[in-house]
């Protein structure tokens, strides 16, 4: 087989995947979901930054897992305070829910996981005090940061 022949198949197979990857690299990345905590007397809740990068999809939140352990305990499912909050491509939202359950000094805050779910089905894993991204997920955030300081146009 000559040579020209093997680099159009490799380029005719090639092609497909990268842009596949590279779609799903943009929908990985298209949502930052961060937080702190504040607090009302006894009432501890998180105060979230949600933001879509995307540039056309518009996503529409429902609830807010709150768990310990690597997610091995669970505390609570608020399905009301965000439910229905439209998050509109290329904007930052600043959402309080509710008061979490279970939890009644700032300590505790630092120990709870928090993942927030689209209508969809998608969930996010929340950044906030300790719970840093770690792996192949802060490299990938930290490569969409690269690519939107560059000015690089990313469609989706």
């Amino acid at each position: 087989m000559p040579l020209v022949k093997v680099w159009a198949v490799i380029s005719a197979v090639s092609l497909p995947v990268l842009l596949f990857a590279y779609r799903w690299f943009l929908l990985k990345t298209d949502v930052l979901v961060g937080y702190g905590w504040k607090w009302n007397g006894p009432n501890f809740y998180p105060s979230f930054d949600i933001r879509n990068r995307s540039s056309s999809r518009t996503y529409v939140l429902a609830n807010i897992t709150y768990t310990r352990n690597d997610g091995k305990e669970l505390l609570s499912i608020d399905n009301k305070s965000i439910w229905g909050k439209e998050i509109r491509p290329g904007t930052i939202s600043y959402l309080e829910p509710a008061p979490v359950p279970e939890i009644y000094s700032p300590q505790e805050c630092s120990s709870v996981q928090i993942k927030v779910r689209l209508q969809n089905g998608r969930e996010f894993k929340a950044q906030g005090p300790g719970q840093l991204y770690t792996g192949l997920r802060k490299k990938a955030f930290a490569l969409r940061m690269i690519m939107e300081k560059a000015s690089l146009p990313l469609a989706d």
